[in-house]
């Protein structure tokens, strides 16, 4: 994973919690500043991609990127293509575990797609980290 994703999960204070009771492979949620994951395996690449769309300005939620979505969700090839293609959520959070693990094949089957993780992950920034912990500080204090 880039290493500005993970230095931000940890300076906003983000937890990894395996929990092998849980009947989902893994879920993200801001609010309580925390990932949960049935087992440590490659679906937690999407659960950062959550994460990174969150610290990048809801990257997953701009029209623009609804409209990426729109044009290129058919190229998704993966065996849970139903799941990933459901919105542009959990889309944008598979692209970046593909941008990880498979990013040649990222870039030519869906290269706007490939364009806006490498957005988002330019959106990692000090000044954005500290704009994040201003205004959800207070709800996870």
């Amino acid at each position: 994973m880039d290493n500005r994703v993970i230095a931000a999960y940890q300076q906003l204070g983000f937890k990894l919690v395996v929990d092998p009771s849980v009947n989902y492979s893994g879920y993200f949620d801001a609010r309580s500043r925390s990932i949960t994951m049935k087992q440590i395996d490659d679906s937690v690449y999407h659960e950062l991609g959550h994460f990174l769309a969150f610290i990048a300005g809801n990257a997953d939620k701009t029209a623009s990127f609804q409209s990426i979505f729109a044009a290129e969700k058919a190229n998704v090839t993966a065996f849970n293509k139903a799941y990933v293609t459901q919105n542009a959520s959990e889309y944008f959070a598979e692209s970046v575990k593909d941008y990880i693990l498979n990013n040649a094949s990222l870039k030519s089957s869906r290269p706007q797609t490939y364009a806006a993780v490498q957005n988002a992950l330019n959106q990692i920034t000090d000044a954005q980290i500290a704009k994040i912990q201003k205004i959800y500080g207070a709800f996870w204090n």
